[in-house]
């Protein structure tokens, strides 16, 4: 994938930061819990606060720009309902025969599949890493991010909100949620990084 334009030219980026801004000022309005929603935003403005700092610096494809914004609004969403029950969730509970809330899953999920193509597009700029090394590095640093993220929500709600801690951790009772969370982050990387690798072997045979 070749880079995009300059931010000034770069009609895309420019569509995608209007849908997304659209999307957070919808979202922001009347949220399951305010206090939740301000929390769970922190991820999102960091994530932004980043791309913002260092566009000068990395500079990604388009399509990195709309997979991490597609990332965002998934994240977006579950935060105006604190990860409690939406549409999602009551289609995945038909769909899968559960009485859980899954979006929260479907978010670490889409954590690893979402992300993990411009992670990998980022240690191709900053490192020497082969091929074969990229993808293998993407997977366990998409492994390793999703642990981190687990033991930040940790000394959040410990910290920060106590008192709200089992609703921002979402656990639903479960006391191997933290590890199926960090498990579907991975199989969505490693599905990313198949399909990547798909693409490129297709790309090279049709040149």
């Amino acid at each position: 994938m070749g880079k995009p334009a300059v931010f000034r030219s770069n009609t895309t980026l420019h569509i995608l930061i209007i849908l997304y801004a659209a999307l957070w000022i919808w979202m922001a309005y009347a949220p399951y819990s305010r206090f939740d929603w301000m929390l769970e935003n922190l991820l999102i403005w960091a994530t932004l606060i980043g791309l913002v700092s260092t566009y000068k610096r990395m500079t990604f494809s388009n399509l990195s720009y709309a997979l991490i914004a597609l990332f965002l609004a998934l994240h977006t969403v579950g935060a105006h309902y604190s990860y409690n029950e939406n549409l999602v969730d009551v289609w995945l509970r038909w769909l899968l025969h559960s009485e859980r809330d899954n979006y929260d899953r479907l978010v670490h999920f889409s954590f690893g599949l979402l992300l993990a193509y411009p992670l990998r597009e980022a240690l191709r700029a900053w490192t020497p890493l082969g091929r074969k090394w990229l993808y293998v590095m993407t997977c366990v640093m998409i492994l390793a991010l999703g642990a981190f993220y687990e033991l930040i929500e940790m000394w959040v709600a410990l910290l920060v909100a106590p008192e709200i801690g089992t609703l921002f951790l979402g656990t639903q009772g479960d006391p191997w949620d933290t590890h199926h969370d960090m498990e579907l982050a991975l199989y969505g990387a490693i599905l990313a990084m198949a399909a990547t690798a798909a693409a490129s072997r297709f790309g090279e045979r049709k040149d």
